[in-house]
């Protein structure tokens, strides 16, 4: 079962509360990609599950906050926010790969 469709689905059906949920999910999401990118500064983050599926509904907000926050926001190069081309099963199709690598 996808909480985050339901919650996403709602919002998209103009439901005040989900509007307020999801809100709260993307800002909590983007702090802490936001901390991660201030550690690490990587040239790029990927977001998986089945919550990538919602595109620029997902990235829009996140990359806006950790552009107002990350330490590299006055950088030429920054890191790019994306969506994982394989969504959900990203994950899975990762793990199988790691068996197909050499020892």
């Amino acid at each position: 079962y996808d909480h985050a469709k339901t919650a996403f689905d709602a919002l998209h059906a103009g439901d005040a509360l989900a509007k307020e949920i999801v809100a709260n999910y993307l800002e909590y999401v983007a702090c802490g990609l936001t901390n991660l990118i201030n550690i690490f500064q990587p040239e790029i983050v990927c977001i998986g599950g089945g919550v990538s599926k919602q595109g620029e509904t997902l990235l829009a907000p996140i990359q806006a906050y950790v552009d107002a926050e990350d330490y590299a926001r006055n950088n030429t190069e920054r890191t790019r926010i994306v969506c994982a081309e394989l969504f959900n099963d990203a994950g899975i199709v990762g793990a199988a790969m790691l068996g197909k690598q050499d020892a």
